[in-house]
Formats: C-alpha cells, structure tokens, sequence
C-alpha cells in the first residue's frame, strides 16, 4: 500500500507539473504566431488533452465493449463543461472573444443535434460516424481559416529576419515543440497514475466499486483538460480554458465517437436518451447562450454547471446504488 500513495502523489506532481509546461509552452506558441489563445486552446491543446479519450473509446470499440465507447464520450462532455469550465467560470469569470466564441459553440451544438438525430434508430453506425466525421473537418477548416487570418499579421516581420536569426529561431521552436510534447505526456502518464492508484487506495478504504467508477475512473479521461484549465486561469489565460473545453468537446463528437462507431456500431441505451443527453444539453445551453448574448462567461453561471453536474452524478448515484 505504501507503494500505491507513493505512485499516487508521484502521478499528482506529474499532472500538475506537466500542465505548467504545457500550458507555458502553449502561450509561447501564440506569442511567436500570434494565434489567439482561444483557437489555440480550441486547435493544439483540445486535440492533445482529448487524446485519453480517444484511446479509451477506440479500444473499447475493439474490444466489443461498445456502450463504453459512446459513454465515455458524452460523459466527457458533460465532466468537461459542467464540472471543469464550470468550475473555471466559478473562480474566475472572464470575457470571450464573441466571435470565436459563436462560431465554436454553433458547430458543438451543430454536432450534438447531429448525434442525437443519427441515434435515433438506437445506434451510431459506421454510415453515422461517417457524418460525424464531415462535421469534424468543417471545423478543421474554420480552425485553419482562422489561423491563417492570424498568421498574416505576422508574415512580414518573418521576412525580414537573418540568417542567424533563423537558425536561432529554428532551435527555440525545436525546444518549445519538446517542452510542448513533454508536458503532455506527463499530463497522460500523470493521470493514469493518479486514477489507477487513486481506485486500489479508494478500495483499501473501503469506498464502493460504484462510487469509484462514477468519480474517481468518471473524472480520469478528463483529467488533462481539467488540470490544464486551472493552470491556465491560474496563469490568467482563460482563452485557452474555453477553447480547450469547446475543442474538446466538439471533438468527443466528431472524432471520439465518430472513429469509434468506424469499428463497431455503438449502441444508444436508454440511460444516455432519459439521462445523460438531457443533461449533456442543458449543460451546453447553460454556457452557450448567456455568453454568446453578453461575451462572458459569469460566476453564477459557473455556480449553476457545477450544481448541474453535481445533480448529474446524484441522479447516477441513486439510480445504481440506492
């Protein structure tokens, strides 16, 4: 048991460290492109932090284990805006760049509908994931569109630079792109360690097998996009926290999902109809429309998600181990 607290705290300090540099190493980013933080937040580091939970629900696909696949997937999406951006917005309210803002928020809500409606018949296919997949490289496009719009503001400064210069340059966005690299895998490496540790120390004290799974293994995918969005308030860069969640979330649709119906069609079960698409939708519209109409996200807002999501993990509670 000594060993299990000793690779618990080391998956902790893992996980926090890691989220510093990745997080320091994102902002230098934007600094050199002068890419907002928010497309960052929604490009680069919502496809990095997604990365667990498209493992997961790849394997778990191959694997037949298909109902955890789409899960997992929703789930997310629910654990990231409810507890994690709610708890973002509940520290420290913050303004968004309205236009990034809307046109991120209208493909997510673009692709819920469009999971909800293909589920209709009780299942993703591989035809659904197909679509889904469509709705993923629009978004790519609008990402790349605005990068590009970025990019020109700084294209001519990038001329006038020696050769020295360049070379100099080449070698920093060598050891940005590293750090980069390193804060992510000790972010994944991290929380692994803190979750499958965090369960044998949640079991020798006695905490249900149920409880477990609904907090502890719940909150493990989404441990990258938690730690990074606290450490990004911390260091006063909420662009990056909204978009990340925006990012990641779009991205638990149309690649998560998507790529994980390619290998077995996922079944839609009535718990993700009666509970967890209600909730994932309410949650969605509780951050979407009072920061598209007044471009900030406010505390009580934050107060209000993480009481959804609260209310969310009561109802599983009850619903497997009343």
């Amino acid at each position: 048991m000594t060993l299990v607290v000793i690779l618990f705290f080391i998956g902790f300090i893992l996980i926090t460290k890691g989220a510093d540099i990745f997080i320091d190493c994102t902002v230098l980013i934007g600094k050199k492109t002068g890419i907002s933080e928010l497309i960052l937040g929604a490009t680069i580091v919502s496809f990095a932090t997604t990365l667990p939970e498209l493992t997961v629900s790849t394997l778990a696909s191959i694997d037949n284990h298909t109902t955890m696949s789409l899960g997992n997937a929703v789930g997310s999406i629910i654990c990231n805006t409810g507890l994690i951006l709610g708890l973002v917005a509940f520290i420290s309210p913050f303004k968004v760049d309205k236009s990034m803002f809307s046109s991120r928020s209208i493909i997510l809500l673009v692709a819920v509908l469009a999971l909800m409606i293909l589920g209709r018949d009780g299942s993703i296919t591989r035809g659904d994931g197909l679509i889904l997949i469509l709705i993923l490289i629009v978004y790519m496009y609008t990402n790349v569109k605005s990068v590009s719009g970025n990019g020109k503001n700084i294209a001519s400064n990038n001329n006038e630079i020696n050769s020295c210069r360049v070379a100099h340059n080449k070698h920093e966005n060598l050891k940005t792109a590293l750090l980069f690299a390193l804060g992510l895998v000790m972010m994944v490496v991290g929380s692994k360690l803190l979750v499958d540790n965090g369960v044998k120390l949640a079991s020798f004290i006695g905490i249900p097998q149920g409880v477990i799974s609904l907090t502890v293994i719940a909150l493990g995918t989404s441990l990258p996009e938690l730690v990074s969005s606290l450490t990004a308030i911390r260091k006063k860069h909420h662009g990056i926290s909204v978009g990340n969640i925006l990012g990641a979330n779009i991205l638990n649709i149309t690649s998560v999902t998507a790529i994980s119906s390619l290998i077995n069609d996922l079944p839609i079960l009535s718990q993700n109809i009666r509970i967890d698409f209600p909730f994932m939708i309410g949650l969605l519209l509780l951050l979407i429309l009072p920061t598209m109409k007044k471009s900030k996200l406010y505390r009580i807002q934050g107060f209000l998600m993480l009481g959804t999501y609260i209310t969310y993990i009561t109802t599983l509670y009850f619903m497997y181990l009343a």
